[in-house]
């Protein structure tokens, strides 16, 4: 008689897993066409790596079981079953970036595609990640990200089952368990000081390919004859990832502990899957179809939406965002029959000479050195004339000069020690201020404090899991011993978010360690596009044609919401007896009608922006002239002191 681990284990085709692969690829969708009831839609990727230690790890067990598990049969279908949509899919992207894309975004999606063809994306993601990084929008393989996980995974979870299995069986299920809290404990331990790492890397998605895979033993406790309690379990799992893609956000501290909460709904749909009335949900033949055909649709969405919005340089409204679902669904379900099914299924052959294991790798190595002659030619720059777009070398110098000064932070920046003291308190735009003041004849020398990208007010945060990092920061920054020396403190941001209380708090705080007049620097225009691609889209050499057109890519609305709260809480007797004054860079970008908003300079045709909102060189000294003609006194200390004697 054969000895089972647990129990054997039945390779039945279950439908409503089907359905649940279905409702992944749907919440991925509905988040990446930003619909803003489902602003959890990301946790799809989790539900899907759940169904994927299960599938997988169950199949591997079976075969063990049976005695018919190989290295190469497993392989061999993995490979068969994955890479040949993917070739597919990345010889589209790169095809239609070479007619889409400026040279710079052309060059990063070439090396992201050797990468994604290597199954390594998420580590080049994961790289790319940062306050300079171009945005998503721009990324067309970013989701290949989860796909390069699973890859990973499929890699190297086989050789460890095998091994446990083959010494350790009676305790694998101990081991896991012991694997999924490890997991677990890294992402908590990490999160707060790598959240980029703990979001794009293997072991700390660990503990979900697990908890699928922990499913295998729960299906020991059978409740064929409790269909109440199955429909109860069934709903519950449905009820867990529903309202988590509703409820969460992308401000959620994920992957962590709050994973669980879909990844276990994702597990009882599993286990309870076989609910006589609930499971019709998830058993329907539409639902079912859309679920086999998954992958395909996973990776066609996200390229279709990226291509749209870039071309269009539109926001989405319904129309498009439904038209784009139902364009993805159908691509995928056209890849899914022509291309996967087609591969997947041919006979196999049992022999090393299996066309796969050459095929495919000649297409990826042929795939790989394509996007390595775009990686080296720079993007294929000839396709476009010089002025039309930022050359590499100009966007680049530009990051490098702000990662230079945030190099800096906390150093006196310019050393003229008879001339003055300003300090500069903010986060990475607040480097477009220094430059304004540096490259316009400030007479003092600077001092340089940082916050990050995520805190607000100076050094709160408005994401739960940097609280402490943004405390932390702040609590560093009013220890510097220049404060008591300083004569003006200059503070600026982006201001995502502010409140006049927690405002108030940064205030007092600074009052405790310095009497020196403060100026709070307000927003300046930025834009939901990245600035090249705007006057890319223009086709215009014309700057004021290229400034008009960029003004319905404007966050204004948003903007002067921000400038008018602290405009009306400036006027309160409180700051002016404090000593605290506010300057409106709107105004000074836009002038008094806020109508004249560059992003080219009219005087020269240069970029004045290198991204969607930091200023480059050149725009912040356009900016620092019409701020020292309004304000002359931000740049001589002497004439400061007298404005404003402390």
């Amino acid at each position: 008689m054969t000895k089972y681990i647990l129990h054997p284990i039945s390779k039945e085709y279950r439908p409503e897993l089907n359905g649940l692969r279905a409702l992944a690829v749907i919440l991925v969708l509905f988040y990446h066409l930003d619909f803003e009831w489902m602003k959890g839609g990301f946790l799809g990727v989790d539900v899907f790596l759940v169904i994927s230690g299960y599938f997988i790890s169950k199949n591997i067990l079976f075969s063990l079981q049976k005695g018919t598990f190989t290295f190469y049969g497993f392989y061999t279908k993995r490979i068969r079953r994955l890479f040949p949509a993917l070739i597919c899919t990345l010889i589209i992207v790169v095809v239609v970036g070479y007619f889409m894309f400026t040279p710079f975004n052309y060059e990063r999606l070439g090396i992201s595609t050797i990468f994604s063809s290597l199954s390594l994306s998420n580590f080049f993601f994961w790289s790319e990640s940062g306050y300079f990084n171009l945005d998503g929008p721009s990324k067309p393989l970013l989701h290949m990200w989860s796909l390069s996980l699973e890859e990973q995974f499929y890699l190297f979870w086989p050789l460890v089952l095998v091994t446990l299995y083959k010494y350790i069986k009676n305790h694998l299920l101990g081991i896991i368990a012991i694997l999924i809290l490890a997991s677990l404990l890294l992402c908590e331990f990490h999160f707060s000081t790598d959240p980029e790492a703990v979001f794009f890397l293997i072991p700390f998605r660990m503990f979900e390919f697990l908890l699928g895979a922990s499913c295998i033993w729960l299906e020991r406790f059978a409740l064929k004859n409790n269909k109440y309690l199955l429909e109860l379990l069934f709903l519950i799992g449905l009820s867990l990832i529903v309202i988590s893609a509703v409820e969460f956000n992308s401000f959620t501290s994920m992957p962590g502990w709050l994973s669980l909460v879909p990844c276990v709904g994702a597990m009882f749909i599993i286990y309870g899957g076989k609910a006589p009335f609930m499971s019709w949900t998830l058993k329907n033949k539409t639902v079912e179809l859309i679920g086999k055909s998954s992958y395909s649709i996973y990776l066609i969405h996200w390229p279709l939406i990226v291509y749209y919005r870039y071309w269009t340089l539109i926001e989405l409204n319904l129309i498009h965002k439904i038209s784009l679902g139902l364009i993805s669904v159908v691509l995928g379900l056209f890849m899914w029959h022509f291309i996967e099914n087609t591969f997947r299924y041919r006979k196999l052959k049992t022999t090393k000479r299996d066309p796969v294991w050459y095929v495919i790798p000649a297409l990826i190595i042929g795939i790989s050195v394509a996007s390595g002659m775009v990686w080296q030619s720079e993007g294929v720059p000839s396709r476009y004339t010089d002025e039309l777009y930022m050359p590499k070398e100009e966007i680049l110098a530009n990051r490098e000069m702000y990662f230079d000064e945030y190099r800096e932070k906390g150093t006196l920046l310019d050393g003229k020690p008879n001339k003055g003291h300003i300090m500069v308190m903010g986060n990475s735009h607040s480097i477009d201020l220094i430059f304004a003041l540096r490259q316009n004849g400030l007479d003092s020398k600077i001092t340089a404090l940082k916050t990050l990208g995520k805190c607000y007010n100076f050094g709160e945060s408005y994401i739960e899991n940097a609280v402490e990092t943004c405390n932390q920061i702040r609590e560093q920054n009013l220890k510097d011993e220049n404060w008591d020396v300083v004569d003006g403190i200059y503070l600026h941001d982006n201001w995502p978010d502010w409140d006049a209380e927690g405002f108030n708090r940064i205030i007092k705080r600074i009052r405790k360690v310095s009497v020196a007049p403060i100026f709070v620097f307000g927003p300046k225009m930025t834009y939901n596009n990245q600035i090249p691609e705007i006057v890319r889209l223009t086709k215009s050499l014309v700057p004021d044609t290229i400034n008009q057109k960029a003004k319905r890519f404007a966050r204004k609305v948003f903007k002067l919401r921000i400038n008018d709260s602290l405009k009306k809480e400036f006027l309160k007797p409180y700051y002016a007896k404090q000593n605290v004054y506010l300057i409106d860079m709107l105004q000074l970008q836009g002038g008094e009608d806020l109508n004249s908003f560059e992003i080219i300079s009219r005087r020269n045709l240069k970029f004045l922006y290198f991204d969607n909102s930091h200023f480059t060189r050149q725009g912040s000294k356009e900016f620092g002239v019409k701020m020292k003609h309004q304000y002359p006194f931000l740049f001589n200390v002497k004439s400061l002191k007298k404005k404003y004697p402390i």
